[in-house]
C-alpha cells in the first residue's frame, strides 16, 4: 500500500484583521457616494428659479418694503393680536429659513379681514388675512399660502415689476451720477406713495407660476406635505364655484393649470417625504381662537 503524504491545510488569516475593516470602509464609502449621487439627481430634478432683471439691490427692497409697510398699517385693519401674530411669524420664519437667495428680515402679520387673501411687500413684509386661517383645513395649507408669498419676496417680484414699469427712465439714469438720484427718488415714490393698487403688487402670471413652484419647494424642504398648496387652491376654487372668486385669485392672476403645475413639481421632488407634516395642534388652537374673535368692522360705506 502506497503511503499518501497529506499537505496540511493552512487557513490564511488577515494580519490583525485589517483587510476586512478596509473592505468595510471602502464599501461603506462607496454606498455613501452612491446615495449622495442619487440625492443630487433628485435635487437636480427640481425646477431652477432665480430673480429676474432688477434695477434695485436687495437692501433697497428692504428700504421700500419698510416704507410701504407703514402705509399698509395705516390703510388696512390689522388684527393686532399678539397670539395670532406670534404664531404666523414663527410659522413664516420656519418656512423662510428654506427660501433661497438674500436673507431678508421676514416678518408676518395678520390682517383683520375675512377675505381669503395674503400679500407680500419687497424685503420680507408679509400680511395674511384671518380669512386664510379660517379657510385652511390644516397647517400645511396655511403654510402653502405663506410659502407662496415668501417666494414673491425671495424672487424679488415686487421691485422687478417696478423696474419694468420705470424702464423708460433707464437711458437717462445711466448717465453718470444721475443713476443714484433717480433710483433714490423712485424708491421714495414707491414706498411713500404705496397703495394696495401699487405696482409692487401687480404680479404677472409668470410671477405667480414661479411663486407656486418655489412655494411648493419651500414646503417640501420644510417638511410639509408639498401637495398642500394645490389642495388649498382646489378647495377655494370649489367653494367659490358659482360665486364671486376668492380675492386671492383676483389679486394673484391664475397662470393657467395652476394645480397641475404644482403637482408636476411635487413629482419632480420625488413626492412627499416619508414623515411629512400636515397638521399641528397649534394650528387648530389658533384657528378656533380666530373664529371666536369679533367679526371685522365693515368698511365705511358698506
Amino acid at each position: 500500500m502506497r503511503s499518501v503524504t497529506q499537505t496540511p491545510f493552512k487557513l490564511k488569516l488577515p494580519k490583525s484583521g485589517k483587510a476586512p475593516l478596509r473592505s468595510r470602509l471602502i464599501a461603506g464609502l462607496s454606498l455613501g457616494l452612491v446615495l449622495a449621487a442619487i440625492q443630487l439627481c433628485w435635487a437636480a430634478e427640481r425646477t431652477a428659479l432665480k430673480p429676474g432683471w432688477n434695477l434695485f439691490t436687495p437692501e433697497q427692497d428692504i428700504q421700500v418694503g419698510q416704507e410701504a409697510s407703514r402705509k399698509v398699517e395705516q390703510q388696512l385693519p390689522l388684527l393686532r393680536d399678539e397670539r395670532v401674530d406670534n404664531y404666523l411669524d414663527a410659522l413664516g420664519k420656519r418656512l423662510a429659513a428654506h427660501a433661497p437667495g438674500y436673507k431678508y428680515p421676514y416678518q408676518y402679520r395678520a390682517v383683520n379681514d375675512e377675505a381669503i387673501n395674503a400679500f407680500a411687500l419687497p424685503g420680507g413684509f408679509i400680511y395674511v388675512n384671518r380669512g386664510v386661517i379660517e379657510a385652511a383645513d390644516n397647517e400645511a395649507q396655511l403654510a402653502g399660502v405663506i410659502a407662496h408669498e415668501t417666494s414673491h419676496v425671495a424672487l424679488r417680484h415686487g421691485t422687478a415689476q417696478a423696474t419694468k414699469a420705470s424702464a423708460w427712465q433707464i437711458p437717462l439714469s445711466l448717465l453718470g451720477a444721475a443713476t443714484g438720484n433717480s433710483l433714490g427718488g423712485l424708491l421714495t415714490q414707491l414706498g411713500a406713495g404705496f397703495t394696495l393698487n401699487s405696482i409692487l403688487l401687480k404680479y404677472s402670471r409668470d410671477d405667480e407660476s414661479q411663486a407656486d413652484v418655489l412655494g411648493t419647494q419651500i414646503l417640501y424642504d420644510s417638511g410639509y406635505d408639498p401637495r398642500a398648496l394645490a389642495q388649498f387652491f382646489e378647495k377655494i376654487e370649489a367653494e367659490s364655484k358659482g360665486k364671486q372668486p376668492a380675492q386671492f385669485f383676483s389679486d394673484h392672476p391664475n397662470p393657467g393649470n395652476r394645480t397641475e403645475r404644482v403637482s408636476e413639481e411635487v413629482d419632480k421632488l420625488g413626492g412627499p417625504e416619508p414623515n411629512y407634516r400636515t397638521d399641528s395642534d397649534d394650528f387648530h388652537s389658533i384657528k378656533v381662537y380666530v373664529m371666536k374673535l369679533p367679526k371685522p368692522p365693515k368698511p365705511a360705506g358698506k
